[in-house]
């Protein structure tokens, strides 16, 4: 049996074994369109090309010809052409081994020392434009992992349940200190909570709070990954429209998925 990783790379193990559950069903449905312009072939191999980096920044070797990691290109171009290139080279081999290849690269990140052990994983490093603890950015790859689980699985019309409740709860932890730290200490103060979990104050820490927002905590982390747009996401408000409408959009604007 692998060793138990700690709590941090718990849910990145979780939403593997999910994605790895729900790809059976996909036999004979491989070319399913699933979200912006890829296929479940696709959606797969953008996963494999999503935990490259992790991976090469914990000395995981890369799969897939081309990896690289520069510090001096812009992100999200670097990010976009990553997926665009390992998309191409998987496109070029059997659904069955892209599978494989990422969920060797999978096993070898919950392999690595900084799953097992969260003092060593509490050091940052610089990922996708944003310096997190390693801890965190396991949680990153956690969050993509589901998300793209939940895609594949409405391509389907299958249910894919929510991660488990403690899971969940770290996943929203990570988007609200995200959330906070892209909004300021400027921005008009929002109460905001999850239904049945915490509450945080977002923007001016000294202003008093100009509106309360609440959210179901899987809702939120669908508006955070862009599969709502801020209007329609089901909510209860009270106060400042315009704070709130704020605190909508610019969640909605973390979106890298």
């Amino acid at each position: 049996a692998p060793p138990p990783v700690a709590r941090h790379a718990a849910p990145y193990a979780a939403a593997v074994a999910g994605l790895g559950a729900l790809l059976p069903e996909l036999e004979g449905r491989w070319s399913t369109p699933v979200v912006h312009d890829w296929d479940a072939h696709a959606t797969v191999a953008h996963l494999l090309a999503a935990d490259e980096h992790l991976a090469l920044r914990l000395g995981i070797g890369a799969r897939i010809p081309g990896a690289r990691i520069d510090e001096d290109a812009d992100w999200t171009e670097a990010w976009e052409r990553r997926t665009a290139e390992v998309i191409a080279h998987e496109h070029r081999r059997t659904p069955g081994r892209t599978v494989a290849e990422w969920s060797a690269q999978a096993a070898a990140l919950l392999g690595t020392p900084h799953a097992r052990d969260h003092e060593l994983a509490a050091r940052t490093t610089l990922l996708m434009g944003i310096r997190l603890p390693v801890t965190e950015h396991f949680l990153v790859r956690a969050f993509e992992t589901w998300i793209h689980t939940d895609d594949i699985g409405r391509a389907l019309g299958l249910a894919v349940p929510p991660p488990p409740a403690e899971h969940l709860e770290l996943l929203v932890a990570l988007a609200v200190r995200i959330l906070g730290g892209a909004l300021g200490d400027e921005a008009p103060p929002v109460l905001f909570a999850v239904r049945g979990g915490e509450q945080w104050v977002l923007g001016s820490q000294s202003d008093p709070v100009a509106a309360e927002l609440t959210l179901d905590a899987v809702d939120f982390c669908l508006l955070v990954g862009g599969r709502y747009a801020p209007p329609t996401v089901p909510r209860t408000t009270t106060g400042d429209a315009a704070a709130v409408r704020n605190v909508l959009e610019r969640a909605a604007s973390l979106s890298w998925l």
